[in-house]
Protein backbone atom coordinates (compact mmCIF):
# COMPACT_ATOMS: atom_id res chain seq x y z
CA UNK A 1 0.00 0.00 0.00
CA UNK A 2 2.72 2.14 0.72
CA UNK A 3 4.17 1.50 -2.57
CA UNK A 4 1.99 2.47 -4.32
CA UNK A 5 1.14 5.54 -2.60
CA UNK A 6 5.12 6.43 -3.32
CA UNK A 7 4.08 5.68 -7.11
CA UNK A 8 1.33 7.66 -7.37
CA UNK A 9 2.89 10.96 -5.33
CA UNK A 10 5.85 10.14 -7.82
CA UNK A 11 3.17 11.09 -10.92
CA UNK A 12 1.55 13.64 -9.30
CA UNK A 13 4.38 15.60 -8.55
CA UNK A 14 5.64 15.08 -12.40
CA UNK A 15 2.26 15.77 -13.61
CA UNK A 16 2.36 18.95 -11.60
CA UNK A 17 5.83 19.93 -12.81
CA UNK A 18 4.65 18.88 -16.39
CA UNK A 19 1.72 21.41 -16.05
CA UNK A 20 3.85 24.52 -15.30
CA UNK A 21 5.95 24.03 -18.10
CA UNK A 22 3.12 23.57 -20.83
CA UNK A 23 1.37 26.91 -18.83
CA UNK A 24 4.88 28.74 -19.11
CA UNK A 25 4.78 28.62 -22.93
CA UNK A 26 1.43 29.43 -22.83
CA UNK A 27 1.85 32.28 -20.98
CA UNK A 28 5.14 33.24 -22.75
CA UNK A 29 2.61 33.70 -26.13
CA UNK A 30 0.28 35.31 -24.23
CA UNK A 31 2.76 38.03 -23.19
CA UNK A 32 4.30 38.21 -26.65
CA UNK A 33 1.41 37.97 -29.25
CA UNK A 34 -1.46 39.66 -26.78
CA UNK A 35 0.46 41.91 -24.83
CA UNK A 36 -0.74 40.69 -21.52
CA UNK A 37 1.12 41.95 -18.32
CA UNK A 38 2.99 39.28 -16.12
CA UNK A 39 1.54 41.12 -12.90
CA UNK A 40 -1.94 40.67 -14.22
CA UNK A 41 -1.55 37.17 -15.38
CA UNK A 42 0.07 36.12 -12.36
CA UNK A 43 -2.96 38.17 -10.38
CA UNK A 44 -5.39 36.55 -12.01
CA UNK A 45 -4.21 33.15 -12.39
CA UNK A 46 -4.25 32.51 -8.64
CA UNK A 47 -7.48 34.43 -8.06
CA UNK A 48 -9.15 33.19 -10.54
CA UNK A 49 -8.01 29.01 -9.53
CA UNK A 50 -8.31 30.12 -5.48
CA UNK A 51 -12.14 30.90 -6.21
CA UNK A 52 -12.86 27.29 -7.85
CA UNK A 53 -10.96 25.25 -5.79
CA UNK A 54 -11.77 26.85 -2.56
CA UNK A 55 -15.88 26.89 -3.92
CA UNK A 56 -15.47 23.34 -5.29
CA UNK A 57 -14.01 22.68 -1.90
CA UNK A 58 -16.64 24.37 0.38
CA UNK A 59 -19.41 23.02 -1.85
CA UNK A 60 -18.12 19.33 -1.70
CA UNK A 61 -16.99 19.47 2.03
CA UNK A 62 -19.52 22.06 3.29
CA UNK A 63 -18.15 22.91 6.93
CA UNK A 64 -15.01 20.64 7.09
CA UNK A 65 -13.94 22.58 4.20
CA UNK A 66 -13.64 25.56 6.61
CA UNK A 67 -11.80 23.99 9.81
CA UNK A 68 -8.93 25.39 8.88
CA UNK A 69 -10.09 28.96 9.83
CA UNK A 70 -10.89 27.46 13.03
CA UNK A 71 -7.70 27.73 14.79
CA UNK A 72 -5.17 30.82 14.51
CA UNK A 73 -2.11 28.40 14.12
CA UNK A 74 -4.09 26.56 10.81
CA UNK A 75 -4.56 30.09 9.72
CA UNK A 76 -1.26 31.25 9.94
CA UNK A 77 -0.03 28.57 8.55
CA UNK A 78 -2.27 29.32 5.52
CA UNK A 79 -1.49 33.13 5.03
CA UNK A 80 2.54 31.60 5.19
CA UNK A 81 1.44 30.02 2.54
CA UNK A 82 -0.10 31.80 0.44
CA UNK A 83 1.56 34.97 0.89
CA UNK A 84 5.08 33.84 1.34
CA UNK A 85 4.44 30.63 -0.59
CA UNK A 86 2.31 30.56 -3.66
CA UNK A 87 1.90 34.26 -4.47
CA UNK A 88 5.65 35.36 -3.81
CA UNK A 89 7.23 32.64 -5.86
CA UNK A 90 5.05 33.49 -8.79
CA UNK A 91 5.85 37.07 -8.48
CA UNK A 92 9.44 36.51 -8.03
CA UNK A 93 9.87 34.42 -10.61
CA UNK A 94 8.15 36.67 -13.46
CA UNK A 95 9.74 39.49 -11.45
CA UNK A 96 13.32 37.75 -11.88
CA UNK A 97 12.54 37.02 -15.69
CA UNK A 98 12.03 40.89 -16.30
CA UNK A 99 15.25 41.95 -14.49
CA UNK A 100 17.54 39.30 -16.09
CA UNK A 101 15.80 36.87 -18.36
CA UNK A 102 14.63 33.18 -18.29
CA UNK A 103 17.39 31.52 -18.65
CA UNK A 104 18.82 33.04 -15.54
CA UNK A 105 15.51 32.79 -13.20
CA UNK A 106 15.11 29.50 -13.97
CA UNK A 107 18.74 28.27 -13.25
CA UNK A 108 18.70 30.12 -9.59
CA UNK A 109 15.01 28.78 -8.89
CA UNK A 110 16.16 25.57 -8.78
CA UNK A 111 18.72 26.49 -5.94
CA UNK A 112 15.69 26.02 -3.87
CA UNK A 113 16.18 22.46 -3.90
CA UNK A 114 19.40 23.06 -1.91
CA UNK A 115 16.89 24.42 0.96
CA UNK A 116 14.73 22.09 0.95
CA UNK A 117 16.82 19.56 1.36
CA UNK A 118 18.89 21.23 4.40
CA UNK A 119 15.40 22.05 5.57
CA UNK A 120 14.53 18.90 5.75
CA UNK A 121 17.67 17.50 7.27
CA UNK A 122 17.39 19.82 9.97
CA UNK A 123 14.08 18.81 10.83
CA UNK A 124 14.52 14.98 10.34
CA UNK A 125 17.43 15.81 12.66
CA UNK A 126 19.65 13.91 10.28
CA UNK A 127 22.29 14.49 7.42
CA UNK A 128 21.32 14.16 3.89
CA UNK A 129 21.46 11.22 2.18
CA UNK A 130 23.65 10.41 -0.50
CA UNK A 131 21.26 9.97 -3.20
CA UNK A 132 19.16 13.12 -2.26
CA UNK A 133 22.59 15.23 -2.48
CA UNK A 134 23.68 13.27 -6.08
CA UNK A 135 19.55 14.15 -7.29
CA UNK A 136 19.84 17.31 -6.05
CA UNK A 137 23.03 18.36 -7.96
CA UNK A 138 21.80 16.75 -10.73
CA UNK A 139 18.86 18.19 -11.29
CA UNK A 140 20.55 21.69 -10.88
CA UNK A 141 23.28 20.94 -12.99
CA UNK A 142 20.00 19.63 -15.60
CA UNK A 143 18.29 22.73 -15.05
CA UNK A 144 21.21 25.29 -15.68
CA UNK A 145 21.55 23.01 -19.04
CA UNK A 146 18.33 23.31 -20.48
CA UNK A 147 17.86 26.89 -19.22
CA UNK A 148 21.37 27.63 -20.97
CA UNK A 149 22.18 25.47 -23.27
CA UNK A 150 25.47 25.30 -21.61
CA UNK A 151 26.58 28.88 -22.36
CA UNK A 152 27.08 30.89 -19.17
CA UNK A 153 26.88 34.30 -21.05
CA UNK A 154 22.91 33.84 -21.16
CA UNK A 155 23.15 34.30 -17.55
CA UNK A 156 22.61 37.66 -17.12
CA UNK A 157 21.91 39.20 -13.26
CA UNK A 158 22.39 42.35 -11.40
CA UNK A 159 22.14 42.94 -7.95
CA UNK A 160 18.38 43.67 -7.83
CA UNK A 161 17.46 40.57 -10.42
CA UNK A 162 20.21 38.45 -7.85
CA UNK A 163 17.51 39.33 -4.89
CA UNK A 164 14.24 38.51 -6.70
CA UNK A 165 15.91 35.08 -7.80
CA UNK A 166 17.13 33.64 -4.50
CA UNK A 167 13.60 35.32 -3.10
CA UNK A 168 11.62 33.00 -5.76
CA UNK A 169 13.94 30.26 -4.54
CA UNK A 170 13.19 30.69 -0.95
CA UNK A 171 9.52 30.72 -1.84
CA UNK A 172 9.75 27.87 -3.97
CA UNK A 173 11.16 25.88 -0.95
CA UNK A 174 8.40 27.30 1.25
CA UNK A 175 5.45 26.10 -0.48
CA UNK A 176 7.55 22.39 -1.11
CA UNK A 177 8.01 21.99 2.63
CA UNK A 178 5.74 24.10 5.25
CA UNK A 179 2.25 23.10 3.99
CA UNK A 180 2.73 19.07 4.89
CA UNK A 181 1.11 19.41 8.24
CA UNK A 182 -2.20 21.65 7.29
CA UNK A 183 -2.53 19.76 4.15
CA UNK A 184 -2.27 16.12 6.17
CA UNK A 185 -4.99 17.69 8.64
CA UNK A 186 -7.61 19.53 6.50
CA UNK A 187 -6.40 18.18 2.84
CA UNK A 188 -4.76 19.47 -0.28
CA UNK A 189 -7.75 20.78 -2.21
CA UNK A 190 -9.23 23.13 1.02
CA UNK A 191 -5.78 24.36 1.68
CA UNK A 192 -4.58 24.45 -2.17
CA UNK A 193 -7.24 26.53 -2.60
CA UNK A 194 -7.92 29.02 0.19
CA UNK A 195 -3.87 29.57 0.18
CA UNK A 196 -4.27 30.69 -3.71
CA UNK A 197 -7.31 33.18 -2.66
CA UNK A 198 -5.30 34.88 0.04
CA UNK A 199 -2.07 35.40 -2.56
CA UNK A 200 -4.36 36.10 -5.29
CA UNK A 201 -6.77 38.76 -2.90
CA UNK A 202 -3.01 40.67 -1.81
CA UNK A 203 -2.17 40.63 -5.49
CA UNK A 204 -4.88 42.52 -6.38
CA UNK A 205 -4.24 45.33 -3.70
CA UNK A 206 -0.98 45.75 -5.59
CA UNK A 207 -1.84 45.48 -9.14
CA UNK A 208 -5.56 45.98 -9.51
CA UNK A 209 -6.03 43.64 -12.44
CA UNK A 210 -9.78 45.26 -12.80
CA UNK A 211 -8.18 47.20 -15.41
CA UNK A 212 -7.30 44.94 -18.47
CA UNK A 213 -4.08 45.12 -20.42
CA UNK A 214 -3.22 43.63 -23.39
CA UNK A 215 -5.43 42.28 -26.40
CA UNK A 216 -7.93 40.26 -25.79
CA UNK A 217 -9.79 37.59 -28.46
CA UNK A 218 -10.85 34.10 -28.48
CA UNK A 219 -7.10 32.71 -28.42
CA UNK A 220 -6.51 35.10 -25.07
CA UNK A 221 -9.62 33.59 -23.12
CA UNK A 222 -8.57 30.28 -24.10
CA UNK A 223 -5.03 30.58 -22.73
CA UNK A 224 -6.04 31.95 -19.68
CA UNK A 225 -8.45 29.09 -18.69
CA UNK A 226 -5.63 26.84 -19.70
CA UNK A 227 -3.29 28.25 -17.50
CA UNK A 228 -5.59 29.01 -14.48
CA UNK A 229 -7.18 25.13 -14.77
CA UNK A 230 -3.89 23.31 -15.65
CA UNK A 231 -1.09 25.43 -15.00
CA UNK A 232 -2.34 26.91 -11.46
CA UNK A 233 -4.94 24.75 -10.20
CA UNK A 234 -3.77 21.26 -11.04
CA UNK A 235 -0.31 22.01 -11.32
CA UNK A 236 0.08 22.84 -7.66
CA UNK A 237 -2.51 20.92 -6.20
CA UNK A 238 -0.74 17.84 -7.77
CA UNK A 239 2.21 18.84 -6.81
CA UNK A 240 1.35 19.70 -3.15
CA UNK A 241 -0.29 16.18 -2.81
CA UNK A 242 2.99 14.46 -4.26
CA UNK A 243 4.85 16.53 -1.65
CA UNK A 244 2.42 14.97 1.00
CA UNK A 245 3.07 11.38 -0.58
CA UNK A 246 6.58 11.47 -0.79
CA UNK A 247 8.29 13.88 1.37
CA UNK A 248 9.64 17.38 0.53
CA UNK A 249 12.99 16.38 -0.94
CA UNK A 250 12.07 13.96 -3.34
CA UNK A 251 9.08 15.81 -4.48
CA UNK A 252 11.19 19.28 -5.13
CA UNK A 253 13.48 17.47 -6.98
CA UNK A 254 11.11 15.76 -9.35
CA UNK A 255 9.30 19.13 -10.30
CA UNK A 256 12.45 19.26 -12.05
CA UNK A 257 10.96 17.86 -14.94
CA UNK A 258 9.46 21.00 -15.70
CA UNK A 259 12.63 22.26 -17.80
CA UNK A 260 12.46 19.27 -19.77
CA UNK A 261 9.01 19.34 -20.46
CA UNK A 262 9.77 22.95 -21.32
CA UNK A 263 12.30 21.93 -23.78
CA UNK A 264 10.23 19.33 -24.78
CA UNK A 265 7.53 21.77 -25.92
CA UNK A 266 9.31 24.07 -27.89
CA UNK A 267 11.00 21.12 -29.93
CA UNK A 268 6.97 19.81 -30.88
CA UNK A 269 5.49 23.04 -30.77
CA UNK A 270 8.07 26.04 -31.71
CA UNK A 271 10.39 24.22 -33.88
CA UNK A 272 13.08 24.80 -31.62
CA UNK A 273 15.85 22.20 -32.03
CA UNK A 274 17.76 20.41 -28.94
CA UNK A 275 21.52 20.82 -29.12
CA UNK A 276 23.93 18.39 -26.88
CA UNK A 277 24.12 19.90 -24.07
CA UNK A 278 20.25 20.12 -23.82
CA UNK A 279 20.11 16.39 -24.15
CA UNK A 280 22.98 16.41 -21.21
CA UNK A 281 20.33 18.34 -19.12
CA UNK A 282 17.68 16.04 -19.54
CA UNK A 283 19.95 13.21 -18.96
CA UNK A 284 21.17 14.82 -15.78
CA UNK A 285 17.06 15.26 -14.67
CA UNK A 286 16.29 12.07 -15.62
CA UNK A 287 18.90 10.38 -13.74
CA UNK A 288 18.27 12.18 -11.02
CA UNK A 289 14.47 10.95 -11.33
CA UNK A 290 15.59 7.37 -11.54
CA UNK A 291 17.41 7.57 -8.08
CA UNK A 292 14.68 8.89 -6.34
CA UNK A 293 12.11 6.07 -8.14
CA UNK A 294 14.80 3.53 -6.69
CA UNK A 295 15.76 4.84 -3.50
CA UNK A 296 12.96 2.99 -0.92
CA UNK A 297 13.27 5.57 1.87
CA UNK A 298 10.08 7.81 0.45
CA UNK A 299 7.77 7.98 3.23
CA UNK A 300 4.06 9.44 3.20
CA UNK A 301 3.32 11.98 5.76
CA UNK A 302 1.16 9.50 8.68
CA UNK A 303 1.22 12.83 11.04
CA UNK A 304 -2.34 12.85 10.40
CA UNK A 305 -5.52 12.27 8.19
CA UNK A 306 -6.95 14.22 5.16
CA UNK A 307 -10.15 15.84 4.98
CA UNK A 308 -11.13 13.26 1.68
CA UNK A 309 -10.43 10.44 4.70
CA UNK A 310 -12.53 11.68 7.21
Amino acid sequence: MVEKKNRMGYFLTVFGGTCWAVSGACGQFLFENRGLDANWLVTMRLLLAGLLLSGYSVVRWRGKALEVFRSWRSVGALLVLGMMGLGLCQYAYFRSIELSNAATATTLQYTGLVLVMLWVAITDRRLPRRSEVIAVACAMAGAYLLATHGDPSQLVLSTTALFWCLVGAAAFAIYSVQPRGIISRYGTLPVTGFGMLIAGLVLCVLFKPWHLVGEWDGVTVAGLIFIVIFGTLLSFCCYLEGVRRIGASKGSILAAVEPVASALLSVFWLGVPLGTMDFAGIALIVAAMMLLAGDGSAKPDQSEKSLKNR
